[in-house]
């Protein structure tokens, strides 16, 4: 059973409603013991599912290949 005496919060971009009985529908993998240590921690910061799938991805990204992943510096 989901809890609903949680307090809605407001994606951290768009500032829609978002309920924890939808955050637990949008991510079917969590546990509901998993999603409410999400829903309580305040260093994760909840999306809608919009706003997560049109976020910018260059700052996440790392490079790729062997050479390329660390760089070597002259001592």
């Amino acid at each position: 059973m989901i809890r609903t005496d949680l307090e809605n919060k407001n994606c951290a971009d768009c500032n829609q409603l978002i309920t924890f009985k939808d955050f637990c529908r949008i991510n079917p993998t969590f546990s509901l013991e998993q999603a409410k240590e999400f829903w309580d921690d305040s260093m994760f910061l909840i999306y809608c599912p919009e706003c997560y799938f049109n976020l910018a991805e260059s700052p996440f990204k790392t490079r790729r290949g062997y050479f390329n992943y660390y760089k070597r510096y002259p001592i």
